[in-house]
């Protein structure tokens, strides 16, 4: 985990973060990934704590040191889209940090009658897939996932209502 003052959080290990990486990319561009993409791949051997705090990667808030940082984010996008995300995210009130995709097209709509948004609707859907694709890449190498998470909180619920 790194330095003392980094116990307050639970980061993956460096391993699993690399083949979380991995998956993504063979999901988002298959056998070839671009160089912009490859550049997110950890080295053999690192802290998990400095590389997510490097400049590399996206922080929220950017500015917070490792304990207060809600979520990290890999820009690595995918073959149509590049604004597609591998996030790290904490949930509220835990110390464990999460794996997810974000497509971060949710935002994007077009009128009816816009000549775009057939084409946008298609993005989606691709995006959809490689969403689907990396998860149950990551869920089959049984990487802590933020869909995992919520399936296992759901079960405690359910269990604690009986």
């Amino acid at each position: 985990m790194g330095k003392e003052s980094d116990r307050s959080v639970r980061l993956p290990s460096a391993a699993d973060i690399r083949r979380a990486v991995r998956l993504y990319l063979s999901h988002a561009y298959g056998p070839k990934p671009p160089a912009a993409a490859v550049k997110f791949v950890p080295p053999k051997r690192f802290d998990p704590a400095k590389w997510l705090m490097g400049d590399l990667i996206e922080r929220d808030p950017a500015d917070a040191p490792l304990e207060n940082v809600r979520s990290f984010a890999l820009r690595i996008g995918n073959a149509a889209y590049p604004h597609m995300k591998l996030r790290l995210s904490r949930p509220p009130r835990d110390r464990v940090f999460l794996f997810s995709v974000d497509s971060h097209d949710a935002f994007l709509r077009a009128e009816v009658d816009n000549p775009d948004r057939q084409s946008l609707e298609r993005l989606k859907k691709h995006n959809a897939g490689v969403v689907a694709a990396v998860n149950a890449a990551w869920d089959a190498a049984g990487l802590t996932t933020q869909r995992e998470y919520l399936r296992k909180k759901i079960e405690q619920a359910r269990g604690n209502e009986k």
